[in-house]
Formats: structure tokens, sequence, C-alpha cells
């Protein structure tokens, strides 16, 4: 009997935000997947550690892990052939009668790699399950304890490296920025052009080390990868 494929989102950062069901999964099958390769990955394993040190019956260390790498790059044959040897690690061990769980930042449903490594053992015809988690997004507002829409608002989720970034935030409703690329001043300056800069704000790191919150995205530094930016219309 083949085993199951769970891919698990484990949030932001903060390992207290890991839902039961995501600790479920973690804590009960054999072989862990960690992705690795890309700025920041491997903190999706320090934070289930994190997480399940304080749960006495827990024991990662009798575990498989199992390391899918995810380069961070835009070519899409190297990207194609990394998330191929992924899925093809993760079917080996399935084909072993192994439940496989592969952790993921945030969501599964929100800009995962993991979605693709997914995508390729459904295909295979594969048992899967998605587990959702807490978005980066979500995780910021309530950091700065606003919401992110209210009413009939709408919220309009932004990948920061969008070269129309400018034209998305003149559009109508509240807007989410995700990991803006570039100098911060760019985006100072796209957000001061659509009279905007001043009902921004940014929280870099939610929930990880060197966590830095900006209720005004005027004050915000040059921040690191991980940065989500609100604007609130």
């Amino acid at each position: 009997m083949k085993g199951k494929f769970y891919c698990v989102g484990i949030g932001p950062g903060d390992p207290e935000l890991l839902t039961i069901k995501a600790v479920k999964y973690i804590t009960s099958c054999p072989v862990l997947a960690v992705p690795q390769g890309r700025v920041g990955m491997t903190i999706a394993k320090n934070i289930v550690l994190k997480a399940v040190r304080s749960m006495n019956e827990v024991h990662l260390e009798d575990k498989e892990i199992v390391t899918v790498d995810i380069p961070m790059t835009r070519d899409e044959a190297v990207m194609a052939a990394a998330h191929a040897n992924g899925a093809a690690a993760i079917e080996q061990r399935l084909d072993e009668g192994k439940d496989v769980v592969l952790i993921v930042l945030g969501c599964p449903t929100v800009y995962a790699s993991s979605i693709y490594v997914h995508r390729i053992i459904v295909k295979d015809g594969y048992d899967t399950e998605i587990v959702p988690g807490v978005t980066s997004f979500c995780a910021a507002a309530a950091k700065l304890q606003q919401p992110l829409c209210e009413k009939d608002e709408p919220v309009m989720v932004i990948p920061g490296n969008r070269a129309d970034r400018k034209e998305l935030l003149r559009l109508p409703g509240n807007a989410v920025i995700m990991k803006p690329s570039g100098p911060l001043a760019d985006l100072k300056h796209d957000l001061e052009e659509c009279h905007l800069l001043h009902q921004a704000a940014m929280v870099e790191r939610c929930g990880l080390d060197g966590e830095k919150v900006y209720p005004s995205m005027a004050d915000a530094e040059e921040s690191a990868y991980f940065s989500v930016v609100l604007v609130r219309k």
C-alpha cells in the first residue's frame, strides 16, 4: 500500500501559529520533506523544531528527512527539473508505503513553489492532501492590529516584482504587496505617486527573529526578503 502525501503550511514564522492539523501530520508522518535552496527556506524546518520542543511526546529525531531543492531562479527549465526531482524523491518514499509531509512557509496555496511538486504527485496518481497555513499578510495585519478589509472593501495581493505595480495600486480597494523587490525607495516612490505612502504600513520578518514593524511606510528602512506591505485606502 502506497503512502499519502501531505503539503502542509506552517505559517509565516511564529511557531504558535501552526494549526492543530499541521502539527498532527508533522508528528505522525515518518518522512519530513523540507524545502531548501531559496532565501530563508531552511527557516521552515527551524519553525517546526521550535513548535515541537514544547510537546513532550513529539520527537523529530526519528523521522527521515528529505530535502526538496527549490532553486532561486526564473529559468523555467531549471525550476521544472528541480520540482520533478523533488517529486521523485517524495514518490520513492510513498512507494515504500511511508506517508510524507512537505512543510511550507505560509500557506501552500499562496505563491508557494511546493504547489508545483504537489501537482506532479497528484498527476502521478498518489493520494494527497493540502493543509492551509496562516498567510504572511494575515499575520502582518494582526501584528499591525488593523483589518485587511472591512464591509465590502476588496483586497488585491500584488507580488513585489510586478512591473505594473503602480498601475495595480491605482485600482480600487486595499492592497497587499508581498516580498517587495528592489530598493525600498522605488516602492515608496510608487506609493507616493499614487498618494498612498501615508496609508501604507510594512512588517519585515513577521514572527521571526529580527522582526520589524513599521506602522508608517514612510519610516521603513531597506528590508529583507520576508517583508509584507499593507495599503489601506
